[in-house]
This record gives structure tokens, C-alpha cells and sequence, in this order.
């Protein structure tokens, strides 16, 4: 069968048992409407996630995660090769190292070497002209970490920001006005820098960083701001 739930913010399906798919199950978007699931209890079988990823151009890449597990980058380069954005041999896919602030795209002759996305880990991504881009993996139904690394004064350029990402194809609580106790930046107070208590998102626009934290509402989502800093 299939199923597919439609690209606005009101679209979602929230599962309180197990979730087993068995045919194909989509989920879109366009540049400011983005579809959810949610799964209380186990997950088989993958979904599509048409995720909207910004066009190439000076500030207005995104700074996205995958929203789904198991999905091999090679794989996600060859089945958006028609609106992935390219120059010469590399692909306008990459990742940030923090050890030098250096930001490195996958090419032709690594990307075959490049393993899964590593889920809640941020990437930088860009189409040709703003399109979506096929997701295809299964969805995360537990808490999902990723290493924080302060390289801040390695004597390299290194940094104190990681690039991290949403890692569902869901929405999640930002701050304490979108949920009292129940939220990124809470459940997150002790390992985050007590100076920088807050979520830098991307604005994909040319205008760089804008802070979240617990004086403003915001809800990150695996759509609309998986380009966050900590």
C-alpha cells in the first residue's frame, strides 16, 4: 500500500505502538511546510522523506541532518543526482571539522567511501535551483547523542560549535516555551556551554545565525531548522 502525508505543518501522523511499513510511506515538503511522523513504540521498515534543501548560492546553503537512519551518502548522491548541486567533481554535500573550522564536500572519488549519514550530525547541502531531496532509511525511535568536541584554542583555528542535527522525521522541543521540562536545551543544560544556553540555527538567506533560547518559542524540526550549532 501507500501512504503519503502531505507537506504542511498540520500534516502528521503520530503512532502510539509500533510502526511497520510494508509498502511505501512519503513524507514532503516545500520551502516552508514540512511534514511529521512520529512512532511511540518500534519502527521496520523505511520511509521517504522529501526534504526541501535550498538553492546553491553565497549564504544560502542548508545546514541540514538526515532525518532518517541507514541511508547511505553515496546512495542519497546517485538518486538526487538531477537536482543535487555540483561543481566539477564535488557535490554540494559536505561536512564541518571543527579541529581547523574547515568545511570539506564530498567528490566523485570519496563519496563511494563515505559510509551512512551519521544521524544528528549536521551536513551542508544545496540543489541546483531549491528542490526537494530524497530521504530513504528507517525511522529513529530512541534517543539519538552525538559527540560535542571543544576545540577552541588547539592552536589549529579549532572551535568550540559542532554542527548537529535533528535526527527524526518529526519535530522537537526547542526550549522550556515549547515544553516545561521536555526539551533540547533542558534535557541538554548539563553538557552545554553555560555561556552559550541556546540554539544557533542557519537562516539559509545570507543573513547567518539566529539564537534560540529559553526567553523566545521555537520548536526545531527535522524540516524546517535541522541547521543547528551547539
Amino acid at each position: 500500500g501507500f501512504l503519503t502525508i502531505l507537506k504542511n505543518s498540520s500534516s502528521s501522523l503520530t503512532l502510539s505502538g509500533n510502526f511497520t511499513n510494508n509498502g511505501t510511506v512519503t513524507l514532503n515538503s516545500d520551502s516552508d511546510e514540512f511534514s511529521s511522523i512520529i512512532v511511540g513504540g518500534s519502527s521496520t521498515g523505511n520511509i521517504v522523506y522529501n526534504r526541501y534543501v535550498n538553492t546553491v548560492g553565497t549564504g544560502e546553503w542548508d545546514l541540514i541532518g538526515s532525518p532518517v537512519d541507514g541511508l547511505s551518502i553515496s546512495g542519497f548522491v546517485t538518486t538526487n543526482s538531477s537536482v543535487l548541486a555540483a561543481n566539477g567533481s564535488a557535490y554540494a554535500v559536505g561536512y564541518h571539522d571543527n579541529t581547523d573550522d574547515s568545511w570539506t564536500n564530498y567528490t566523485t572519488s570519496t563519496v563511494g567511501g563515505a559510509g551512512n549519514f551519521d544521524i544528528a550530525r549536521g551536513y551542508q547541502m544545496a540543489t541546483s535551483s531549491g528542490a526537494t531531496m530524497a530521504f530513504t532509511g528507517s525511522i529513529a525511535t530512541t534517543d539519538q547523542t552525538q559527540s560535542i568536541i571543544n576545540n577552541n584554542g588547539n592552536g589549529n583555528g579549532g572551535r568550540r560549535w559542532n554542527l548537529v542535527a535533528n535526527p527524526f522525521p518529526s519535530y522537537l522541543n526547542a526550549n522550556t516555551n515549547a515544553h516545561a521540562s521536555n526539551n533540547f536545551l533542558s534535557v541538554n543544560a548539563s553538557v552545554i556551554d553555560s555561556n552559550f544556553l541556546s540554539i544557533y540555527g542557519w537562516d539559509a538567506d545570507g543573513s547567518g545565525y539566529t539564537i534560540y533560547n529559553n526567553t523566545s518559542y521555537f520548536s526545531i524540526s527535522s524540516n524546517i531548522c535541522r541547521s543547528t550549532k551547539r
